[in-house]
């Protein structure tokens, strides 16, 4: 069985037809999906980027213990796993993160195909010139330069096949149709759009604000999202609604690459994300606020915390699941779809019985965290259960609590009416701590349900 392992960064599960939005021109991933076993409870676990490939890689939640950086050298990943057992393993990715010197994450892969220019990765000479989309002062990362040396990168685009997914499916279908034809096979594919800058081409914006009334700012500066005009935030949606769509085309060819190869009957296809971003629910613009003085440590809300998860398999019945998943469970059920024995250091949960209708769930607790160490530390946790939601920073600070039922897109903080239910799940999520290598250091910060003061949490988040 061969595998073809799909990661689109920053792709809101809420923006996409098969999970609700009629609106999303999404043709492609909706076929999918019609095709598929959906999660439609899938949330970000260890937060974000590259917490999420290291999860995902080694089957381990990393958040209590691991920070940005590399790999841990001592857990096997997937790739090293799968290349062991015989199969031809390649990492296809414009991902500028994954691809850092040292930092591990191609260990096992026998090829690294990198497409270059992504972010801020000194692709262009400085002296390159470029036009700004719109005024600097509106983009993030226009000060330290970072933005610059995108839109330096990104000026010798001429036509579509340019822009930074296409050029990582086609590398992904030239690899295919290289190596297709070996015994077994692992492709490992990681678009980084519809990550920020949001910059596709102009006929997907016009799809979705075809009057552009609002400026272009492809980056918006993370915070409140009353700094940009209305006309400016609808724009900004168009701009990322028109980037997933662009994502959608070309997801769509190299899934017909696939059919075309004749691979479709002997390939496994996991189509995911790995977090959403907030664009102007809440007051807010982006996924993070500012460092761990103030306490700024936006939650994972369900904008940013549920994610697309598809698995389509040869003799797998399409159909929906409502057990929790994490980006983590996806190493463990590729090594049990497969037939190859998983390390004994992967201890997240192998979803191929709940694929195949044989279980319900693997879990009924859903943790979602930046993580506990270093400049993240004072950021919170999202503990879920079927009823409830709790947003936990550390001891000391006010926790904030949501009812699923009546309140799925929480906004009605209803902790001070519950702190009975908080206790249960604050219980629940120092048992997730132990059971997953927490440093007493960390774990200590958060071993209280205790509140200093009526109003410990500073109020930055929500307006009003």
């Amino acid at each position: 069985m061969n595998v073809v392992l799909i990661i689109s960064d920053t792709l809101r599960r809420d923006h996409l037809g098969f999970y609700g939005n009629k609106a999303m021109h999404t043709p492609n991933l909706d076929r999918l999906a019609e095709e598929s076993v959906v999660f439609d409870r899938a949330y970000s676990c260890s937060f974000p980027t590259l917490p999420c490939r290291a999860e995902m890689f080694t089957g381990k939640f990393v958040f209590p213990y691991l920070n940005w950086g590399p790999i841990p050298s001592k857990d096997p990943l997937l790739s090293e796993t799968l290349a062991k057992a015989g199969y031809t393993c390649a990492m296809v990715t414009d991902n500028l993160p994954l691809c850092r010197p040292g930092y591990g994450y191609d260990r096992g892969f026998h090829a690294r195909h990198r497409v270059r220019g992504q972010w801020y990765d000194n692709f262009q000479p400085e002296s390159r010139e470029f036009t700004w989309p719109c005024d600097p002062k509106k983009l993030r990362d226009s000060a330290d330069g970072r933005i610059n040396q995108y839109f330096r990168n990104v000026s010798i685009r001429r036509t579509e096949e340019d822009y930074f997914a296409p050029q990582v499916v086609n590398e992904a279908c030239h690899w295919l149709e290289r190596n297709h034809d070996r015994s077994k096979f692992f492709l490992y594919v990681d678009i980084f759009d519809p990550h920020e800058p949001w910059d596709p081409p102009q006929h997907y914006v016009d799809l979705y604000d075809p009057d552009g009334s609002g400026d272009n700012v492809v980056y918006p500066a993370y915070g409140r999202a009353d700094t940009y005009s209305p006309e400016d935030i609808r724009r900004i949606r168009a701009l990322y609604a028109g980037e997933v769509t662009m994502v959608d085309r070309w997801v769509g060819k190299l899934l017909d690459t696939i059919d075309a190869l004749g691979r479709r009957e002997d390939t496994v296809v996991v189509f995911m994300s790995d977090h959403g971003i907030l664009l102007g629910e809440r007051g807010l613009l982006g996924k993070m606020g500012g460092k761990q003085e103030s306490l700024k440590g936006w939650p994972t809300y369900c904008e940013v915390a549920r994610v697309p998860l598809l698995f389509r398999a040869p003799g797998l019945k399409p159909g929906r699941r409502n057990g929790f998943a994490h980006p983590g469970d996806v190493g463990p059920t590729l090594l049990d779809l497969t037939s190859v024995k998983r390390p004994d250091s992967m201890t997240t949960a192998s979803l191929a019985q709940v694929l195949k209708g044989e279980e319900e769930r693997v879990r009924d607790v859903a943790v979602s965290s930046w993580s506990l160490r270093g400049w993240s530390s004072f950021r919170p946790s999202v503990v879920r259960t079927d009823e409830w939601a709790l947003v936990f920073w550390r001891s000391g600070v006010e926790p904030e609590l949501y009812h699923l039922p009546s309140d799925p897109n929480e906004t009605n903080d209803v902790y001070r009416a519950n702190r009975g239910v908080a206790a249960e799940l604050h219980r629940r999520y120092l048992q997730f701590l132990r059971e997953n290598e927490t440093p007493r250091g960390n774990y200590v910060a958060r071993k209280w349900l205790v509140t200093w003061g009526e109003q410990s949490k500073q109020s930055l988040l929500l307006p009003g």
